[in-house]
């Protein structure tokens, strides 16, 4: 065997297992660090939540807050080269606002328990474009400035789903972006100081985007 034969098979060998360690296995986990950031606020009609004073009968949309920023972690386990599962953690804060006919600041704290997925459409190639889902409940707290200023808590369902890009940088470092759609439950009620029954309620929905670090154990 010559030695361009030798160093031709040595080279495939070397552009094999390289390829391999940019492609998930079945049985691989991963371990993800990311920043997230959700500066789109949402319609009443599509996320954001009504705040309803029942004694003075009114009622108009509050703002979450905006920008939201956060951090989020994730654990899974590659059940096929395709398909992952696994738990996340979110912890977001939603930066005071002035919302619109209330003209009262609003802000929110949300932590999010997630079980995860990720379907992935293009597992083989060096950026892979996948779909993220997610199923859990989500700890809200929206802080209403009406002087002084009320908490709202609700504990309760929320999902989302989006769309992602990932790319492996060797076997084990990789980083994804994902812009998703988030959407939680909120319904709380109180006797504000002032003695008027205030209602928040319906939904508490907006779009995020997620810068992410991944590591394959």
């Amino acid at each position: 065997m010559t030695l361009r034969k030798v160093c031709l098979m040595l080279l495939c060998v070397f552009l094999a297992a390289g390829a391999q360690a940019r492609e998930y296995r079945a049985g691989d986990v991963v371990v993800g660090l990311g920043a997230v950031f959700s500066p789109l606020g949402l319609g009443s009609d599509w996320g954001e939540v009504n705040v309803e004073d029942q004694t003075a009968n009114i009622s108009h949309d509050a703002k979450l807050g905006q920008p939201g920023m956060g951090v989020e972690v994730q654990a899974l386990y590659f059940v096929h080269p395709r398909v992952a599962v696994g738990v996340g953690f979110e912890d977001q804060y939603f930066s005071r606002d002035l919302s619109s006919g209330w003209e009262l600041d609003s802000s929110t704290r949300e932590h999010s328990y997630m079980a995860v997925g990720r379907v992935y459409l293009t597992p083989e190639a060096g950026y892979k474009l996948y779909i993220p889902l997610a199923l859990g409940v989500s700890d809200t707290d929206i802080t209403v400035d009406f002087g002084p200023r009320e908490h709202f808590r609700y504990t309760g369902f929320a999902y989302y789903a989006g769309l992602g890009v990932e790319r492996l940088l060797g076997e084990h470092w990789g980083l994804g972006f994902e812009i998703r759609y988030n959407g939680n439950k909120f319904h709380d009620s109180k006797n504000i100081t002032n003695g008027d029954h205030v209602v928040v309620y319906r939904k508490d929905n907006y779009i995020s985007a997620i810068l992410r670090a991944n590591y394959r154990i």
